[in-house]
């Protein structure tokens, strides 16, 4: 069997579909940003960073984290002993 070789598209002159370079996507994600910037408003930016700080430090929110992050067997043991004080007051 005898197949004919396909001619590939890389060889062809037009680069409509050619992929932009890296300072380009740069370019366009800098002016996008810029753009959303000037359309929320500095202030509501400020705000919404001011919440996310105070979610943040939550002490709540921050012990939650901890229980989370440890062992569920330890979690549980100190959750008992801690019941069991309780009942003995």
């Amino acid at each position: 069997m005898f197949f004919k070789k396909k001619k590939s598209k890389k060889n062809t002159t037009n680069n409509t579909d050619a992929k932009p370079s890296r300072e380009e996507i740069i370019a366009q994600a800098t002016s996008a940003m810029q753009a959303k910037r000037e359309e929320i408003g500095d202030e509501t930016l400020e705000q919404i960073r001011q919440a996310l700080e105070k979610r943040q430090n939550d002490p709540f929110a921050k012990a939650k984290k901890a229980i989370m992050e440890k062992d569920l067997d330890s979690v549980l043991d100190h959750l008992k002993m801690t019941m069991r004080e309780d009942k003995d007051k």
